[in-house]
């Protein structure tokens, strides 16, 4: 009898040794959930905004004619990963609310992870979403061809609004300094999410200023906010040239300032054409002149030495 006691002594030991440890790992997860130190990224899921009424639409309507139905086959809410700010709290007056970018990637989903790092070293939030798979018929680089061509275009500008929407709702983000920055492709997107004549003017919030990284320029330069555009000279995706040609037709007294910089690039074409992040692109150089544009269009309060 004693060895059969001592066997279940021996197990009764070992399940209370489980149990305990178990409860340490309960009471870490959940306290590393609520703590604030905590800056681990985590996905969201960003309700889209209902598409406004077209001015169109709207004197038809007043005249009494019958309109068709909207399509809204292709509004759908969009998958997104929000990163937290490494610092809060050191150089804005409210140490409860910080600034926040919503980014928007390349065609081919990328969006460099160097620039989400820094961004959240300067103390941004930074929500990268997806408009490829919250649109994938709409997927420009694998969906698209000159036969069949895609505008998903409106639609990534459209989910950059929604995104605007999600983020200054959020308790802890200043809605007044969420800006939007766009990578290749995205920074065409972009462009069109701050267009005075597009979405942006059906709704109260305005992205505070834009920074388009590689940006496609394809939109009128007519915008509620300043634009810091960075091209790489020679770039076969994304030529200089486009943005150029918009900013000397375009830009007229009265409209928001335009940032153009072009910078000098080493790489080969065929390297540049893989569509990875090259070199220059995230130079030091760069960086200082998007913490500059950042810190005088008031997204961030001051430089800060990383």
């Amino acid at each position: 009898m004693s060895g059969t006691f001592k066997r279940y002594g021996n197990i009764l030991l070992r399940i209370a040794a489980v149990m305990a440890t178990m409860s340490v790992c309960v009471t870490t997860i959940s306290q590393a959930s609520s703590d604030k130190t905590n800056h681990q990224p985590h996905t969201v899921l960003v309700p889209a905004l209902p598409y406004p009424q077209s001015g169109l639409r709207k004197r038809l309507s007043d005249a009494g004619k019958t309109l068709p139905a909207i399509d809204n086959s292709l509004q759908a809410d969009i998958p997104g990963l929000y990163y937290p700010p490494r610092q809060i709290g050191t150089d804005i007056p409210d140490a409860n609310r910080h600034p926040a970018i919503v980014a928007l990637p390349d065609c081919d989903d990328h969006f460099p992870e160097d620039w989400i790092n820094v961004l959240r070293d300067l103390g941004v939030g930074v929500l990268v979403i997806s408009p490829n798979r919250a649109h994938p018929s709409q997927a420009y680089c694998s969906e698209g061809s000159l036969g069949n061509p895609k505008h998903g275009l409106t639609y990534w500008a459209f989910d950059g609004l929604s995104a605007l929407d999600y983020l200054a709702k959020q308790p802890d983000i200043d809605p007044e300094r969420i800006a939007i920055f766009g990578y290749g492709y995205g920074g065409g997107a972009a462009q069109l999410a701050i267009y005075r004549d597009g979405h942006a003017k059906h709704f109260a919030a305005r992205f505070r200023a834009l920074i388009g990284l590689r940006p496609q320029c394809m939109s009128e330069m007519n915008n509620f906010a300043p634009s810091l555009l960075i091209a790489l000279r020679g770039d076969p995706f994304n030529p200089p040239a486009w943005c150029q040609w918009r900013m000397d037709r375009d830009l007229t007294p009265g409209r928001a300032l335009v940032r153009f910089e072009l910078i000098g690039n080493g790489e080969t074409v065929e390297k540049q054409a893989t569509r990875k992040v090259v070199a220059p692109e995230k130079s030091p150089e760069v960086v200082s002149i998007v913490t500059e544009f950042l810190s005088q269009s008031g997204v961030i309060t001051k430089n800060r030495e990383n």
